[in-house]
């Protein structure tokens, strides 16, 4: 018979035994709260991983979070059992494994036995595992403690003073993140392992906590998908740009002739739609193009997202007769290419179009020989020459590089060839 408040999961008790150690688990957690989980996320995953329902509650028995998404006073613990479990695991050494927690009872007549949640001097409360608790889940439930707190410290510190305004956020997200050091409030004070993640070092030396709390102000939640879109003007009527910026819902980063924003959702296409269509109605039909990157979930990968809708805006804004829009899932062979480091993409043209690199004459024609098939006189119309020119540049192409260009692999080589030349031309500053 299922006991109030347990998991049908808890009549097995394999996941405990399959799953990764304690100390993996905590590393786990970890993660996910400095990717912006919460409570109930953190809870969630806990009551997976042991396969009983877990309460978070307060040192005064208010209920802070719950696996199910339990809620209200009438779930709330009773504090006098609240305090006699924690003064008895701190006793007997609660944080230790094996060690006795304490049977603690709720308004609604659920039980679980309590694992303090505390470092130092910061005492956050108690987790409660439903019973029938064995040792295995209360190691691992001692092991979820360091997550709760991570998000506990998130909770009580507001975002930098210098991450108020919501350019300062973008631009911050674009530097990048900093791991957390002896200085932040996830630093020197707090819980074994969480210091020192490891995440990628940015000039503006935010902490993916700080992006997280100050993305949240603004109403983006950096822990759910997202991606960054690149917005480029083509127009000359700079105040009608920067007066159409304004009058977007969403907060941007204006730079000149290109702005940055987030995109949320579930398709960031639909949405990258409906803000050029929205910047279209000021500045005209047609002046505006808009690239999105990667979707990517928590702020330390916001940054890659960044580089790609800089790169994918650049790539589109020379191209004037291209569509006005250019997602990262539309990208073709520029969605691998973004990934490759310029040195390796300049050795690639180098090597595969190097007698022609210098001739945009028979570059564009070998772009065309290869997208028409070997059509002369489709290649023609498209280049507005002679079939005869057409024919010349096309076999002056396979003597100075020494390839058929039709050749099925030859051509997949010098498509992304091709490609690669026109990213690295669209990155170039000059």
């Amino acid at each position: 018979m299922t006991r109030p408040g347990e998991l049908p999961a808890a009549r097995t008790r394999l996941t405990v035994a399959t799953g990764p150690p304690p100390a993996a688990f905590a590393q786990a957690l970890a993660e996910l709260a400095f990717g912006g989980a919460g409570w109930p996320g953190l809870l969630a995953a806990l009551a997976q991983r042991i396969g009983a329902a877990c309460r978070l509650v307060s040192e005064a028995g208010e209920l802070l979070a719950a696996s199910d998404g339990a809620a209200g006073d009438a779930r709330g613990a009773d504090p006098d059992d609240v305090r006699r479990a924690l003064a008895g695991s701190r006793a007997g050494g609660g944080q230790v494994a094996g060690a006795v927690a304490g049977r603690v009872r709720c308004a609604d007549g659920w039980t679980g036995r309590a694992v303090p949640v505390g470092a130092g001097q910061r005492r956050l409360g108690a987790l409660l595992v439903a019973e029938p608790v064995t040792a295995g889940q209360l190691d691992l439930a001692r092991a979820a403690t360091t997550a709760l707190l991570i998000d506990a410290v998130r909770r009580e510190s507001p975002p930098p003073p210098a991450l108020a305004d919501a350019a300062a956020v973008l631009r911050a997200l674009r530097d990048g993140v900093r791991p957390p050091g002896p200085g932040d409030p996830l630093g020197a004070g707090a819980p074994p392992g969480v210091a020192g993640s490891g995440r990628l070092a940015g000039p503006r030396g935010f902490t993916e906590a700080d992006l997280l709390r100050a993305g949240a102000t603004h109403g983006w939640r950096l822990d759910q998908p997202h991606a960054v879109a690149g917005i480029g003007y083509t127009g000359a009527q700079q105040r009608r740009w920067a007066s159409a910026l304004s009058w977007l819902d969403r907060p941007v980063l204006a730079e000149g002739r290109r702005a940055w924003t987030l995109l949320h959702g579930e398709d960031v296409e639909r949405e990258a739609t409906r803000l050029r269509a929205r910047l279209d109605q000021i500045v005209g039909v047609g002046q505006v193009r808009v690239a999105s990157g990667a979707t990517v979930s928590g702020a330390a990968r916001t940054a890659a997202s960044f580089r790609d809708a800089d790169r994918l805006l650049s790539l589109l804004l020379r191209q004037p007769d291209a569509p006005p829009e250019l997602s990262f899932g539309r990208a073709g062979l520029h969605q691998v290419l973004l990934a490759v480091p310029d040195e390796r993409l300049r050795w690639f043209v180098r090597r595969h179009l190097g007698p022609i690199a210098h001739r945009d004459d028979l570059l564009r024609t070998l772009d065309c020989w290869l997208a028409t098939g070997g059509s002369r006189q489709a290649v023609s119309e498209r280049l507005h020459l002679h079939r005869n020119s057409v024919g010349y540049r096309v076999g002056l192409i396979k003597r100075l590089l020494g390839v058929d260009p039709l050749d099925p692999d030859t051509a997949t080589v010098l498509r992304t060839a091709l490609a690669a030349r026109e990213l690295l031309a669209a990155s170039d500053p000059g």
